[in-house]
């Protein structure tokens, strides 16, 4: 039957025939020479030129993401498929020798994708070295790689459910071509694409085959080729001056023609070109043009990634987001609306433990927001890749936009807040500074430790959380007595470090007094002579102290006094009262 593109059917063999039909050449309403974009897109896909002739939009000699596929030189040496392949065969024979002269002579095809408001727009080119009235080619677009194509012998396509065929038709004296999609299918259970047809083979009697076929109109795809000459500016050899209708494009909206279903994720990685003898489905494919990577996806990648300061710190902290779709794979949960992430034991890198790797997310905004902060650590930076950036007014929050292949990382890093206590010792008299001081230092979370001052005078405890710490003296150096044996409470709240230079943590400083003993004696020169009592006194905060008194009177009288304060002090020692 005469397979009138649009129009929908349930048998399973079919021929499409549509360039033999009146009704095959109204699919694209656009016309060539109208110039108008495809809505939402600035690319230039349907004025047959590949330069830019309105200022903001993009054609072929400036789009982003160009891929070329360049065929080999015409003649003996090209290359294309034998042995009658068709459309449906995946096992193929390439063979060598110049292209019929009723066939297309494909010379390069090329490939560019884009994301705009949400929608993935596909834009193809090819060209062609022989001027043949009318043009059966199409872009076969796979999700996997056929490496070694283009080399002569038996290669096996490697297609997989869901790949993707653009067919390109145009007749004797059109401009404009007409566009349809097909699908890989590979059974009867094959999953339906929304929008297309059911899963019934396009031509072929067998699964697997192409199927599931769409003919795309004005709202979803134009195209155009070239009336006149034009200019190839895409290297290499270029410029190149291309007669007319030797050169097309296309531009079509794969959110809009059903093949990416908003809310959910494919991708394709690669493409080639290839041309039929005829106008016909099932007819012979002859020339082609060897595949080429491609990366054409509407989903994207975040990765969402924990540093504490100093790294590697055993410490969890918590997130939230809006993370979702319904392929998204993340590591730690398939919709990670919660997650916790812990940067331990990593000194530099990073490990499977501080990271959150969510792939296939769909294009859109996101946030992930980082929970409260565990005792003792503040958020010290937020950054992202470009699409993700710091929110202005929720310093934990990272606001996230995905494009299609794009990939936003957000690294969080997280201070712990620790301080430092020093304390400097030194000598009420002269403020020498003393060694072997002795203080003990209690804090938080049951924190307790003990320092012993040095020869400069100091000691120093760092490390410590944020919080109220206790220092007391508790021991004296030798020779010295605690002046201040008070306990001091003191807040930790600066980060600090005994090597800072300056100390910038918290500071204290204490004197020891030196003490002093005193003799007192007296004895009798002659035997049997004179006895002593000797009575010593001292003053402390103006009160008169006894401090000793010899049991005399003796012939030898003797009083001693240690650990003496600075202060005034009395002996009296009375001889044969």
């Amino acid at each position: 039957m005469v397979r009138i593109p649009g129009s929908t059917g349930t048998r399973r063999r079919r021929t499409w025939l549509a360039l033999g039909t009146a009704a095959a050449l109204t699919f694209l309403a656009i016309p060539a020479t109208s110039f108008a974009n495809l809505a939402g897109s600035t690319f230039e896909g349907n004025d047959g030129n590949l330069v830019v002739n309105t200022t903001g939009n993009t054609d072929w000699a400036n789009v982003a993401g160009l891929s070329a596929g360049i065929d080999l030189a015409s003649g003996s040496g090209d290359n294309s498929f034998g042995q009658g392949t068709k459309e449906d065969d995946a096992n193929v024979t390439v063979v060598s020798g110049s292209i019929p002269p009723q066939k297309s002579d494909l010379t390069r095809f090329y490939e560019a994708s884009e994301s705009i408001s949400g929608q993935t727009f596909l834009y193809l080119a090819w060209e062609r070295t022989n001027v043949l009235g009318s043009a059966n080619m199409d872009f076969e677009i796979n999700q996997a790689v056929t490496p070694g194509l283009g080399s002569p012998g038996p290669h096996t396509i490697n297609r997989t459910a869901g790949d993707l065929l653009v067919t390109y038709d145009f007749t004797n004296g059109g401009t404009n071509p007409v566009l349809g999609l097909n699908t890989w299918l590979t059974s009867a259970t094959t999953p339906v694409v929304p929008g297309f047809s059911p899963n019934v083979c396009f031509s072929s009697n067998k699964f697997p085959c192409w199927g599931d076929h769409i003919a795309l109109n004005a709202a979803n795809s134009e195209g155009a080729i070239n009336t006149g000459t034009v200019t190839d500016p895409i290297p290499p050899n270029n410029p190149r001056s291309l007669a007319a209708l030797t050169f097309g494009e296309a531009a079509i909206n794969l959110t809009g023609s059903g093949v990416f279903p908003p809310g959910t994720c494919k991708a394709f990685g690669s493409a080639f070109l290839k041309s039929r003898s005829s106008a016909s489905f099932p007819a012979e494919v002859k020339d082609f043009v060897a595949p080429v990577p491609v990366n054409i996806s509407n989903c994207g990648r975040v990765t969402i990634i924990k540093h504490t300061d100093p790294r590697g710190i055993d410490q969890n902290f918590s997130y939230t987001s809006t993370l979702a779709g319904t392929n998204i794979t993340c590591t730690t949960d398939t919709t990670p609306a919660n997650f916790t992430l812990n940067d331990t034991g990593n000194t530099s890198g990073d490990s499977p433990a501080n990271t959150e790797d969510c792939t296939n997310v769909p294009v859109g905004s996101y946030t992930v927001t980082e929970g409260a902060e565990p005792n003792g650590f503040v958020l010290e930076s937020l950054t992202c890749t470009a699409g993700g950036a710091q929110d202005l007014t929720i310093p934990e929050q990272a606001n996230i936009t995905v494009t299609a292949d794009s990939h936003v990382t957000c690294t969080y890093t997280n201070q712990q807040q620790l301080g430092a206590i020093k304390v400097t010792k030194t000598s009420t008299k002269g403020n020498a500074p003393l060694a072997g001081a002795t203080f003990s230092v209690t804090g938080p979370n049951s924190f307790s430790t003990t320092l012993t001052t040095g020869d400069d005078g100091t000691a120093c405890v760092d490390q410590l959380l944020f919080g109220t710490y206790h220092v007391t003296e508790t021991s004296a150096p030798g020779g010295y007595d605690i002046n201040d044996p008070s306990t001091h409470d003191v807040a930790v709240n600066t980060n600090a470090t005994c090597s800072d230079d300056p100390f910038n943590g918290v500071s204290l400083s204490f004197s020891d007094t030196p003490l002093t003993d005193i003799t007192a004696t007296a004895t009798s020169e002659a035997p049997g002579g004179t006895q002593s009592t000797i009575t010593c006194t001292g003053t402390s905060d103006d009160t008169v102290t006894v401090l000793n008194t010899s049991d005399g009177p003796k012939e030898a009288a003797s009083v001693s006094a240690n650990g003496l304060h600075p202060g005034t002090y009395t002996c009296t020692i009375v001889i044969d009262p």
